[in-house]
């Protein structure tokens, strides 16, 4: 244990665990890219670094989902959708929908997280299928 704690790159690596584990994944990717830089040979290090590049994947998915269905309904709730809008409603959800096909799987991050992008996935497909699927 004392190992640990007097050697810079396990400190950070150990640092960048608990905010991987807490959610925190931006600090997770700094404080364990910084332990890997300092020890390449550091398992931890790497093995939190890699997975909470893949975490902050998910997390984009999630924040580009939320900020495209705001756009998405408000072309909705307009009383008149011009093809312009309509072309780029089609387009917001294709790149949803290909975005989540690309998310590299984790068995390390939550599932809540997962759980949360299945649904915005789920809702772009289903919103997709409803409204262009039957017209192209």
């Amino acid at each position: 244990m004392l190992y640990f704690t007097l050697n810079k790159s396990y400190r950070l690596s150990l640092e960048a665990r608990y905010y991987f584990e807490n959610g925190e994944y931006d600090k997770a990717f700094v404080k364990a890219k910084e332990a890997y830089i300092l020890d390449p040979y550091n398992r931890m290090a790497f093995t939190v670094y890699t997975q909470s590049k893949i975490a902050k994947e998910w997390v984009n998915f999630l924040e580009d989902s939320n900020k495209y269905f705001k756009e998405i309904e408000a072309i909705a709730n307009k009383p008149k959708i011009t093809d312009k809008e309509r072309q780029k409603v089609k387009i917001m959800l294709e790149i949803l929908l290909d975005e989540y096909k690309n998310l590299k799987p984790s068995l390390l991050i939550g599932e809540e997280l997962k759980l949360k992008a299945r649904q915005q996935y789920e809702k772009a497909k289903e919103i997709y299928e409803k409204v262009f699927a039957k017209r192209d």
